[in-house]
């Protein structure tokens, strides 16, 4: 004995699997999902944080030390016995390479870090022609301190004891 309604009861039971089915994937697709993206983020992120470490390993360990020693030897300009173009050779090679490290992005960062190059660079151009025009002002102290001396001579009476006038 065979039911009568057989192809209802199918197509009723294959539309009931189909519609089964996808309130299944309506609940497993958003719960993957949800669990596979963090997983990206979280790599981009690490990514990231990498990226941020080693530029502060950078700054820390090389550039900021980089700074340190040119400021001390820019500050080593008012020393009486100092070699200037010695100091001048070591500021240039510590600049020059500061300059070399810094990265060719467009970020802030690297516009920042050659800002501060081109400071220091300005900083030893003035800090020698400061030097220039101190030296200038000793020779020119001195020229007139001869010409003071001059002046002071050639105004002292002469013995005129021989030469009378009347």
């Amino acid at each position: 004995m065979k039911p009568e309604n057989t192809k209802d009861r199918k197509s009723l039971f294959i539309r009931f699997i189909v519609f089964f089915i996808l309130a299944i994937l309506i609940v497993i697709v958003p719960v993957f999902v949800t669990l596979r993206l963090p997983a990206q983020e979280n790599e981009q992120t690490s990514g990231e944080l990498k990226a941020l470490q080693d530029e502060r390993d950078f700054q820390r360990d090389f550039f900021a030390v980089r700074m340190d020693s040119v400021k001390g030897l820019v500050d080593s300009y008012n020393s009486d016995d100092v070699d200037i173009d010695k100091l001048n050779a070591d500021i240039g090679f510590l600049l020059s390479e500061m300059e070399k490290s810094i990265a060719s992005d467009t970020t802030w960062r690297a516009s920042m870090n050659k800002n501060i190059v081109a400071t220091y660079l300005s900083l030893k151009k003035m800090q020698n022609k400061i030097l220039e025009v101190h030296e200038e002002l000793d020779e020119v102290t001195s020229d007139l301190a001869k010409c003071k001396k001059d002046l002071k001579s050639s105004k002292k009476p002469k013995n005129t004891d021989s030469l009378d006038p009347l």
